[in-house]
């Protein structure tokens, strides 16, 4: 017997959200995640309708991985010149990196616009045009939502693939590429990133400037860690401390010693589980770099089970 299949038919944001600003930006600013995760980077510190001299962006946040800020400007229905000139604004109001337009349905001409400031605009900044969707299945009451992308940078791709790349950060990532495809597979439900070419590769912990990450530091040693770097010491200082007050609990759950650096000298502060290498990224060996790639995976698994329940905890302080 055939099975039938049913068409998508596409609905208004309002038939969920009735109010932009009202309650879908802040919808989306409680969701942020889940748009990182489409376009495969961590956003965070997500901030709804933030002044920006006499006007007030949708949303700000920041980019986890590199500290860039995020620039949001939401629009029901087609794209508009008002907005238009809103986004640039603000982008340029906050020095933003990564600036992105949603909106329901995009007019050509504004398309052509993200796409020419992408190829011929800022080399350090990213627009993208982003459709979000709210969709159901002809016959069903049950709606679902989804991203699409519309219009990216140029480089987006490049940036992961591209040959101007030193050996050195060619080889950060593809080994963080096989990182992602791994605990990806070990856990299904994990947002995947992007790799780039930098010695390390950070996730969020769950709570606003505290992160989890696999970092490759001087010696040679590859890491497991746990970073805090909230906007102030006495904040990172308080979180690490709680930390440590179970330190004998999360050693023993990991069966290792954990390095604990409170680091004076600088804003944030470390938990870090490193393991001695042989050699830098570029003379591992494909051997050596999947016996890193598997207990980085698996240790990563254990650090954040022992330490994540903690930082949930901490956030509901």
């Amino acid at each position: 017997m055939e099975e039938e299949i049913g068409r998508i038919r596409d609905h208004d944001l309002r038939s969920v959200w009735e109010n932009e600003e009202r309650d879908f930006t802040r919808w989306l600013t409680k969701n942020i995640d889940l748009l990182g995760s489409e376009l495969g980077i961590e956003i965070e510190d997500a901030r709804a309708e933030e002044s920006i001299g006499d006007f007030s962006a949708d949303i700000v946040a920041r980019e986890m991985n590199t500290g860039e800020t995020v620039v949001i400007e939401n629009q029901y229905h087609k794209t508009d010149h008002d907005h238009l000139g809103k986004l640039l604004t603000y982008s340029a109001g906050k020095h933003a990196g990564f600036t992105m337009w949603l909106a329901e349905e995009f007019r050509p001409e504004h398309r052509s616009v993200l796409e020419w400031l992408n190829e011929s605009g800022p080399n350090d900044v990213r627009f993208f045009g982003i459709r979000p969707r709210v969709v159901s299945i002809e016959g069903s009451g049950e709606r679902g939502f989804e991203f699409e992308i519309v219009v990216e940078p140029n480089d987006w791709e490049r940036e992961l693939i591209s040959d101007d790349l030193s050996e050195t950060e060619r080889g950060y990532r593809e080994f963080f590429g096989l990182v992602v495809d791994a605990y990806a597979e070990h856990r299904p439900g994990w947002n995947r990133l992007k790799p780039g070419p930098r010695n390390y590769l950070t996730f969020s912990a769950g709570l606003s400037g505290v992160s989890f990450g696999w970092v490759f530091h001087q010696g040679p040693e590859f890491c497991i860690e746990l970073y805090i770097s909230t906007s102030e010491k006495e904040r990172n200082e308080e979180i690490f401390e709680a930390l440590e007050e179970t330190r004998s609990e999360i050693e023993s759950g990991l069966a290792t010693a954990l390095e604990w650096q409170r680091l004076p000298e600088k804003q944030a502060c470390r938990i870090k589980w490193s393991m001695e290498i042989d050699s830098r990224i570029t003379e591992l060996t494909t051997e050596q770099r999947r016996e890193l790639v598997e207990w980085g995976v698996e240790s990563m698994a254990d650090f954040q089970d022992e330490i994540e329940p903690r930082i949930a905890t901490l956030s509901r302080g």
